[in-house]
């Protein structure tokens, strides 16, 4: 095998965060099928790199071992560049989606994003490098400040999850000054709501998920154990089944309502999931007919659009807004203080 190529295997093998012996390079050679290499060429051609001071590498020596690294914070070793569009995607990934990613992957991805942002800044002049600066996500719903977070606690609970591993909780239930300790907790998974994190987990043996916000989290301990995942469970599926929509019951009810035609535009460009009939009522208003599950948040969308929407049916739910209707009249009736 040529020097060089022999040695940019060997470079490729030694990880961003942990150590790697000489050994473990030797195994994984030949898991790779590179047969006829020595452990003591290994160790030469890892001297040889590390004097050359091209590549930021580092060892520790314990006894006959020696222990390779990469430097904190080097640059990755760009062979086959990494390519303008690979480099805008890196920037995406770490502009857009830094709470998302546990920190131990942070960490490990760090050179890249920065070696993407360096490419990025060299090859200004080309279309790709300026993408950032021409696309914008606006929410259309108010935006609240996000709650604080303990740095400590994301990095233990998202730990947790991404091991499987137990947690032991300290947390405060809403309304409550005293926290609560919860000694034993098998993370299920993260879900994240605009600004707010929800773990879902499950406690001791119990099969029943329930939601841990995380920003109520006072301290957090990674346990030794590995997590209960409850048989047949999916993150997904426990979405869909309704559990941050805050379900009513479990019942699915025909809504019609009548929706003024300016408050109901965008409803042609993205549907109300369910959404069997929307058409002109009137002149003035647009009607609305969707199968749709029984639920707060249902209740939130519609209270959203103010006097802009008639809640027709279910009639259950015409006299909840009848009722919140005449309630608020009288408040803004009464003369302000």
């Amino acid at each position: 095998m040529k020097t060089m190529y022999r040695r940019m295997q060997i470079l490729s093998m030694i990880p961003r965060s942990g150590t790697i012996t000489t050994q473990q390079i030797e195994e994984r050679l030949g898991a790779r099928g590179v047969e006829g290499i020595s452990r003591r060429m290994i160790q030469r051609d890892l001297e040889a790199i590390h004097s050359s001071g091209y590549f930021p590498i580092r060892y520790e020596e314990d006894g006959q071992a020696y222990y390779w690294s990469w430097v904190d914070g080097a640059q990755i070793l760009k062979v086959g560049a990494m390519e303008p569009h690979t480099a805008l995607t890196y920037c995406l990934v770490n502009e857009r989606m830094p709470n998302i990613l546990p920190s131990s992957s942070h960490r490990y991805l760090d050179p890249y994003f920065r070696s993407a942002q360096a490419l990025l800044d060299d090859q200004s002049e080309l279309p790709v490098s300026r993408w950032r600066e021409k696309v914008r996500t606006i929410p259309r719903s108010l935006q609240m400040t996000p709650p604080r977070m303990d740095d400590h606690v994301t990095d233990t609970v998202y730990e947790a999850v991404l091991r499987e591993r137990r947690i032991s909780l300290s947390y405060r239930p809403r309304g409550e000054n005293t926290p609560k300790e919860y000694p034993w907790i098998n993370p299920l998974g993260l879900v994240f709501v605009e600004s707010l994190v929800y773990l879902v987990a499950t406690i001791k043996e119990y099969a029943n998920p329930v939601q841990f916000l995380l920003h109520r989290v006072d301290t957090a301990t990674l346990r030794d154990e590995a997590a209960l995942v409850p048989e047949g469970f999916s993150l997904q599926a426990y979405i869909e089944s309704g559990e941050f929509s805050y379900p009513v019951g479990d019942t699915i009810i025909n809504l019609r309502a009548l929706f003024e035609r300016r408050a109901a535009a965008y409803l042609f460009d993205t549907p109300l999931p369910g959404t069997k009939r929307l058409e002109d009522f009137d002149e003035k208003r647009v009607l609305l007919e969707a199968e749709v599950l029984d639920s707060l948040q249902l209740r939130w969308w519609l209270r959203g659009f103010g006097d802009d929407v008639e809640v027709l049916e279910p009639a259950g739910l015409r006299e909840e807004f009848q009722t919140t209707a005449n309630r608020l009249s009288r408040m803004y009736n009464r003369p302000s203080r």
